[in-house]
């Protein structure tokens, strides 16, 4: 199945997102991919259930390690960019637990021009 494996080869920040996207398909989630020009390409993410519940993702090298991971668009690490399903399960969780009223944080998303949520941890 498309996307169970390695996020494509080192250096291609799209293949990591396509294989993200296909994780998000496989969970009835909609994703697509952005290549805006001059900007980082992102992967736009929407629940089904609830069509505010969306954002943007990105995939991007640690600049110590060199590793790809995944981001959300303000800058918050999401799993490691090798293991995509892992990546989908957190960012449906994260837009699940804010949806549902958990404690959440708000953060800008610069490429929309509106805020998004996310869960934070309570306690």
């Amino acid at each position: 199945m498309p996307g169970n494996g390695p996020a494509g080869p080192p250096g291609d920040g799209i293949a990591c997102l396509d294989a993200l996207a296909a994780q998000m398909h496989a969970r009835g989630w909609s994703a697509y991919i952005t290549t805006p020009a001059g900007r980082l390409a992102s992967l736009f993410v929407q629940d089904p259930q609830d069509r505010a519940e969306c954002g943007d993702i990105i995939a991007a090298r640690d600049a110590t390690t060199g590793q790809w991971w995944y981001w959300f668009s303000w800058a918050e690490r999401i799993t490691p960019a090798d293991v995509p399903a892992a990546a989908a399960d957190a960012i449906i969780s994260a837009f699940r637990l804010a949806a549902n009223g958990q404690r959440e944080a708000v953060r800008p998303d610069r490429m929309r021009g509106r805020a998004l949520r996310t869960a934070a941890p309570v306690g």
